[in-house]
């Protein structure tokens, strides 16, 4: 049962610290919604063609030279040797002459010849009709500026457009087969007629699938045109029968030798005959070059390629393809594709939802993004290209959305509970408060005359005894402080404390859920301090629902918890503030105010507002606030006087075997501005809670033993005057007590045997070997120690003996009492015996008649002080008591 206790609260705390999925849902349908659009409109294409380049640049396989191609070209050089520029038909003439010689399979002519240069016209026509394996080129005419005929001396078969198909951002990527013109009449393009040259030898023709009318079979090859919203692409012109263009290699693909080389016949036949031999120009002065994916990292040239060798990649990727059976790139259809944008959304939102650590969640990132890239890169290595922007951005703005909902919500919930925290509720009461101020609606009324305010309007009424009784709406808000729960964190470990928490967090959650008859709505249930809750309550008609609703509370919380097996008992103190909407400001600050007149009380029932608490929750801020102020200003002697606004008063020790005062014990008073002299009662426990009690007992310190100096200077006795300090618990307990006690002892130049430092019996015994080992350092210094109150507390005698003090001080509660005979003389003398049995002499207090002095002579007692000797005094009226050297 324990077990299945434990699991249970263990996956509340599990679901707690995630945002909800609601959000989560949100935050992915919003990354899908802004992307989705943008890209079906071409937003994320420019973003998706990089993305292209990037994957075409970066191929891991090389195929090398395509050695069915020889590229002839036509350089700088072969323009400045030949002179002339286009090339006169006779050079051509002679270049096909040259190749012809050799048996090329095909010859593809990238030069315009739609008008003669002379000289040589008749011996290029003689080329042209002769040789049936000359492939020429034309360029169709548009809209926007006129074509260029084709050779007149070629048939219409052995002609090919030379328009190549740029993108928007100008990079070639497509290859455009063929095309239609407004007639219908069809062209095909240069590199389709010369790879259908080659491969007709071949016994290879084009062919529409008999499947698909859309696509063609060309050898291995089957052909789907490319799409308008192919792969990454959204507004592209898809007009004509178009493929991606897959590059084989970022420069040269394949074995080029010049113009001059082939007129030099420096050529070697293996490299013409059967083969595709392509000529044309790359003298970058001819401006016949294009912007492709692999821009300044060509190898050969600085940014751009020259036709002739785009028009080799057209030609190579058609004939691997055809041949090869080397895949043209597909394409997923576009409802898969936007599914597949969606699940990687998706992926990003349960990403950022499912981690919580910082770096993790940016390992995440990286490596969902890496894996879209990685996804995207192998499938277009295999031919096949998806969008990778769009999901990359969905991705991220999903997870961006879910990390900044989970930021939202933890700004606004506690981690560990998954309640509403502080910031919340306050939120929550301010928009209480803006709902009731009074509102005008002056749209509705003529010109002229004012709309009725919220607080003008008649207030709801209830039927109560057949009676109209109108009756105001409340507010409650209920503050809940767990007792005892600082123990049982440090005492059963801060895992269970946490468990513990979110098990009460449930029980009020669980409670405050019950379907209720009176109509009262918990509005917000919040965890706003460590073991603080608070409860909003609305709909309130009786003060006294509220009331029941808290007793309620505290009874649920009163029953045992069970957490890994071990049982726990927890009590909560339990505030209650009432109110109107428009005193929902205040509520919260008075329930917490209420909840410490709980605490203080303990009493098991709710304990509800009223304004003298808050009178005493603000006097107590001032205080706090005038102490620190106080103890900040520190002490300044002047004129042999301390000034500082903490006077502190001096209490005789007195010798009981001279009846000579032999010491003082220092205790503070607070000299307040305003307030005049305040005790120690008022302003000791507020500086114990707020820790200011180390800096005050560090100044009665410095004051102390500058004092006692003083008054050993003006009435030197042997032995000398000494004084005597409380420590308190914190200060007993501060890492750096030595230095203070030290380097206090230099700045006053006091003998540290003159300097008796006082702790409690319970302060000792909390952690007796540590108070042991600072009792021993302390005593190092040569100081004097003392247990105060003995007699009071929880010791136990086996550990007296461990400590090196010097003197145990009676109780004043057992010297008050103290008659011949009775039990509280007796225990006095007990005190006494063991005192002296172990070394230490005995300071016995509150001493008030000569009975009492004269019984604790006789029973030994070296000290004593008491208001028969002298009260508390300032410093002034102890010198007037030390110069009239009174005698006991």
């Amino acid at each position: 049962m324990a077990s299945g206790v434990y699991n249970q609260i263990a996956q509340i705390k599990l679901n707690r610290v995630h945002t909800p999925v609601s959000s989560v849902a949100i935050a992915i349908a919003i990354a899908i919604g802004v992307v989705l659009p943008i890209r079906e409109t071409g937003g994320v294409q420019p973003l998706e063609l990089v993305t292209y380049d990037w994957m075409m640049r970066n191929r891991w396989y090389n195929p090398g030279l395509d050695h069915r191609l020889l590229l002839v070209k036509i350089t700088e050089t072969d323009i400045q040797t030949q002179q002339k520029w286009p090339l006169s038909d006779r050079i051509v003439a002679q270049v096909l002459d040259e190749l012809a010689k050799f048996e090329p399979a095909v010859i593809g002519l990238d030069l315009y010849r739609d008008v003669p240069h002379s000289p040589g016209h008749q011996d290029l026509r003689f080329q042209l009709q002769s040789l049936d394996n000359v492939i020429g080129i034309t360029k169709l005419s548009d809209s926007q500026e006129p074509g260029v005929p084709p050779p007149p001396h070629l048939p219409a078969e052995a002609v090919g457009f030379n328009d190549i198909v740029n993108d928007p951002d100008g990079i070639a990527r497509r290859n455009l087969l063929f095309a239609q013109n407004a007639e219908g009449n069809t062209f095909y393009s240069f590199a389709l007629r010369v790879t259908l040259k080659y491969l007709s030898d071949r016994g290879i023709v084009i062919e529409n699938s008999p499947t698909d009318p859309q696509r063609i079979l060309l050898g291995k090859a089957t052909l789907s045109p490319l799409e308008q919203d192919s792969g990454g692409y959204k507004t592209i012109d898809a007009e004509g029968y178009q493929i991606l263009l897959n590059y084989r290699a970022p420069g040269s693909i394949s074995q080029e030798v010049t113009l001059t080389e082939v007129l030099n016949r420096e050529v070697d036949p293996s490299w013409i005959k059967d083969k595709i031999v392509l000529i044309g120009t790359t003298a970058s002065s001819e401006k016949d070059l294009f912007f492709t994916p692999y821009g300044i990292k060509t190898e050969t040239e600085t940014f751009k390629m020259p036709g002739v060798r785009l028009h080799a990649q057209m030609v190579s990727q058609l004939l691997s393809s055809a041949l090869d059976g080397k895949a043209i790139f597909w394409f997923l259809p576009n409802w898969i594709e936007m599914l597949w944008i969606a699940t990687c959304s998706a992926i990003g939102g349960i990403v950022a939802w499912q981690i919580q650590h910082p770096l993790k969640l940016g390992l995440g990132f990286m490596l969902g993004v890496g894996g879209i890239v990685a996804i995207g890169f192998a499938l277009f290595h295999w031919g096949g290209w998806i969008p990778v922007a769009a999901p990359v951005l969905t991705f991220t703005l999903a997870l961006s959305g879910v990390v900044a909902s989970k930021l939202l919500y933890t700004a606004f919930h506690d981690d560990l509970t998954g309640l509403p925290n502080r910031a919340s509720f306050m939120n929550q009461l301010d928009r209480v408060y803006r709902r009731s101020q009074p509102k005008t609606f002056p749209f509705f009324l003529p010109l002229g005359k004012r709309s009725p305010t919220l607080s003008e309007q008649k207030p709801p009424v209830l039927f109560l005894d057949s009676k109209f009784t109108p009756i105001p709406r409340l507010l409650a808000v209920l503050f809940l402080d767990l007792d005892r729960f600082k123990v049982i964190n440090d005492g059963l470990g801060h895992e269970l404390g946490d468990l513990l928490l979110i098990a009460i967090a449930e029980r009020i959650r669980t409670l405050m859920r019950q379907p209720r008859t009176d109509g009262i709505e918990a509005v917000t249930i919040a965890r706003v301090g460590g073991d603080e809750f608070a409860i909003l309550l609305d709909n309130l008609y009786r003060s006294e629902d509220a009331i029941n609703i808290g007793e309620s509370l505290y009874h649920q919380i009163a029953k045992p918890f069970t957490l890994k097996g071990q049982p726990i008992y927890t009590t909560a103190s339990i505030g209650m503030a009432l109110g109107r909407a428009d005193d929902s400001r205040n509520l919260l600050r008075d329930a917490h105010t209420a909840m410490y007149r709980a605490k203080a009380l303990s009493k098991a029932r709710p304990q509800v507002f009223e304004s003298a608490m808050q009178n005493n929750a603000v006097a107590r801020f001032q205080l706090e606030t005038d102490l620190r102020r106080a103890i900040n200003a520190g002490a300044t002697p002047i004129n042999g006087k301390i000034e500082s606004e903490f006077l502190v008063y001096y209490q005789p020790l007195v010798d009981l075997t001279s009846g000579k005062i032999s010491g003082f014990e220092a205790l503070v008073r607070w000299q307040h501005p305003e307030r005049g002299l305040v005790f120690p009662g008022e302003f000791i426990t507020v500086a114990e809670e707020t820790g200011s009690i180390v800096p005050l007992g560090e100044l009665v310190l410095v004051i102390a033993c500058w004092q006692i100096c003083k008054w050993q200077e003006e009435f030197p006795q042997e032995p000398p005057l000494m004084v005597s300090v409380n420590l308190s618990g914190k200060q007993f307990a501060q890492p750096n007590l030595i230095e203070v006690i030290k380097r206090t002892l230099d700045q006053t130049h006091l003998d540290p045997t003159c300097l008796k430092l006082e702790i409690t019996e319970s302060v000792v015994m909390d952690e007796v070997e540590l108070a042991i080992e600072m009792l021993s350092q302390m005593k190092a210094l040569n100081v004097k120690l003392g247990i105060d109150d003995f007699g009071t507390g929880y010791s136990s005698l086996s550990y007296l003996h461990r400590f090196p003090t010097d003197t145990l001080k009676v109780d004043r509660s057992f010297v008050t009492r103290m008659v011949e005979g009775d039990q509280n003389s007796a225990i006095v003398k007990t005190i006494i015996a063991l005192a002296h049995n172990l070394n230490m002499d005995v300071i016995a207090e509150g001493v008030e008649t000569p009975e009492q002095l004269a019984q604790l002579r006789s029973l030994g007692c070296e000290c004593g002080q008491g208001y028969f000797f002298a009260k508390p005094l300032p410093a002034a009226q102890i010198e007037a008591l030390l110069k009239s050297d009174p005698t006991w």
